[in-house]
């Protein structure tokens, strides 16, 4: 079971830990009541939303025995409600003191009143309630209002993706539980080169365990290049993967992105698209503008200096674009 205790400290993920902290000592009695509720978490796969949710559960559990905690997957919620569905887990969510439900964008859209009424029963009855997501509320475009609006009344906190820093120092910790023994150069390499997520550098350090099983004498970097080489080619951000990132982020399909309408649905994506397609990738202004409808290389242009321009002044969209270089760098 993960456990605080267990919990790397990372810059991207310091400010997620502490609400979760701080909602374990609000349940169990050594905060203020109920001081953070509701509490969404979103962010990328692999950031680490499932192992401070199991955290959260295995403290509040270990420090007041007597509390009831339950904890959902959104996308099994319609079975909840069909007649001969887990009724016994329906009740339990309830009945909880805290309520944790993962994965909120796999939440089908027809359940929203019994997913409404479950949200305000809790909050009435002063139940905790704990959200994880990949994306925020705001993004959660296929949901009604009235359910992405009580998703977003309590505390709202994004955990972005490992910068290669964080990476490099994922791997150190791990590396010291496995007891492996390699240089610091290597593991500088993986973190820039290989994997993006927690759960991928996990994989990173059970290969690199058995890498050094198999070779007598301490590797290098070169030995390491040579058997990470396919891993390293498809982490390599290319503006396909880039279009599908955005896409993803913004609800709206790669295809849009490339077509040659003005959409305005699509208009944003696809500026940042641009942007990060410059900042990422060696291609040209020329190049990247075929892709995205086959535009010029003045149109490219000024869609990277608007989007520069609106980082400057605008929150919420600086925090997209560094949250979506992070993941795609």
């Amino acid at each position: 079971m993960q456990t605080f205790a267990s919990w790397i400290p990372l810059a991207e993920a310091q400010a997620a830990r502490l609400a979760v902290e701080r909602v374990s000592d609000c349940v169990s009695g050594r905060g203020p009541r109920r001081a953070i509720n509701p509490l969404f978490l979103h962010g990328p796969a692999g950031a680490g939303k499932s192992h401070l949710v199991s955290a959260l559960l295995a403290d509040v559990t270990q420090r007041s025995p007597d509390l009831q905690v339950a904890l959902l997957a959104a996308g099994d919620f319609e079975l909840l409600l069909f007649p001969d569905g887990p009724r016994e887990e329906l009740k339990a969510a309830r009945q909880a003191d805290l309520l944790v439900v993962e994965d909120v964008q796999h939440l089908p859209a027809r359940v929203e009143a019994a997913f409404v009424y479950l949200m305000d029963r809790g909050l009435a009855r002063g139940q905790q309630l704990v959200f994880t997501a990949s994306a925020g509320p705001a993004q959660l475009t296929h949901l009604p209002a009235r359910v992405t609006s009580r998703l977003g009344s309590g505390l709202v906190v994004g955990m972005e993706a490992l910068s290669p820093e964080s990476r490099c120092l994922f791997l150190q910790e791990q590396g010291k539980r496995h007891g492996l023994k390699v240089g610091t150069d290597i593991l500088a390499w993986l973190a820039e080169h290989v994997g993006g997520s927690a759960r991928q550098l996990k994989g990173v350090i059970v290969r690199l365990a058995s890498l050094t099983r198999l070779h007598s004498q301490p590797l290098d970097v070169s030995t390491v290049v040579e058997h990470f080489q396919v891993e390293a080619s498809m982490g390599r951000p290319t503006v396909e993967r880039i279009a599908q990132r955005v896409g993803r982020y913004f609800q709206v399909e790669p295809r849009q992105l490339q077509a040659r309408s003005r959409s305005r649905q699509a208009l944003l994506p696809r500026q940042i698209g641009m942007y990060l397609a410059r900042q990422l990738t060696e291609l040209s202004l020329q190049q990247i503008g075929a892709y995205f409808g086959g535009r010029d290389h003045s149109t490219v242009l000024h869609a990277c200096r608007k989007v520069e321009k609106a980082l400057a002044h605008d929150v919420h969209l600086s925090g997209a674009v560094r949250r979506l270089h992070a993941d795609l760098a």
